[in-house]
């Protein structure tokens, strides 16, 4: 909204309150108290009117702007799923036509990078329908999931000692967005866990454990570990989004979270997943 139209706006409110106890005094003067009630109902309904119409003329260009930017992002969302599948596709076909052994692992990165832009599509994708409530659940099993989800991971656990113990368990949940709490879970226990360091996934008695090594936390950054852009004073990367990101898909779902954690032992991370248990 312009600054002129603001102003033009403030002055209209301004006369409009000027009149109605100018108004009002003369209802007093000329009438008296009797029915004064009555101006006040009619004014206040006039004052509301004019508060509406400046809201609302004021808002709806913000509203449809945002419409026409969620619009465009959808579509392009769209559109970026058909380059990536098709480029997927020709590296498989190339893998199987080449025989080369340099030119198989180039065609390995060209696989990665585009598993990366797939997952990097599906997390905005997520998003996305997080913020208008159509993200919709589905049942898996939790520790199907995590066995795929490591073969992602493969080569930065190749430095650390890492122990399985994964039971069925299927829920109803948002998948994508389990997905990127397990990411952040993992990936943290990576980052914060030294050369053959032993981290230990644990699916059992309707509950996902995430336990490393490491480094560990202190008890005052156990406060703020959840805290949106709280990086621990040990932390050199990321932006200290990734447990706020957790944090916020358990309450969403009601998983209740536990996180216990002694500086120079390691952390483990709980998630009881009980009420989302199929």
């Amino acid at each position: 909204m312009r600054s002129r139209d603001v102003v033009a706006y403030i002055i209209l409110f301004g006369v409009a309150i000027f009149l109605l106890l100018f108004v009002g005094y003369v209802w007093v003067q000329n009438i008296g108290w009797r029915y004064l009630w009555l101006l006040i109902m009619l004014e206040m309904g006039l004052v509301v009117m004019i508060g509406y119409l400046f809201a609302r003329y004021a808002i709806s260009p913000i509203l449809e702007q945002n419409q026409h930017l969620d619009r465009m992002l959808q579509d392009t969302l769209h559109e970026l799923n058909i380059p990536v599948a098709t480029i997927q596709a020709n590296a498989s076909m190339l893998k199987k036509i080449c025989k080369n052994e340099r030119a198989q692992k180039k065609i390995a990165r060209i696989e990665a990078a585009s598993r990366q832009l797939l997952e990097l599509y599906q997390d905005v994708e997520y998003t996305i329908k997080e913020e208008i409530s159509k993200e919709s659940k589905e049942e898996f099993d939790v520790s199907g999931l995590i066995r795929q989800r490591l073969e992602l991971f493969e080569e930065l656990l190749q430095q650390k000692r890492l122990s399985l113990q994964l039971q069925p368990l299927r829920v109803r949940l948002p998948k994508r967005g389990f997905v990127k709490v397990f990411d952040n879970l993992l990936s943290n226990a990576i980052k914060y866990s030294g050369k053959d360091a032993l981290i230990q996934i644990i699916v059992q008695d309707s509950a996902l454990v995430v336990k490393d090594s490491g480094v560990g936390i202190d008890e005052q950054e156990l406060l703020k570990i959840f805290d949106r852009y709280y990086r621990a004073e040990n932390s050199q990367q990321g932006f200290g989004i990734g447990l706020s990101i957790v944090k916020s898909f358990c309450d969403k779902e009601h998983i209740p979270i536990v996180i216990e954690s002694k500086k120079g032992k390691g952390t483990t991370i709980r998630l009881d997943l009980r009420k989302v248990k199929v």
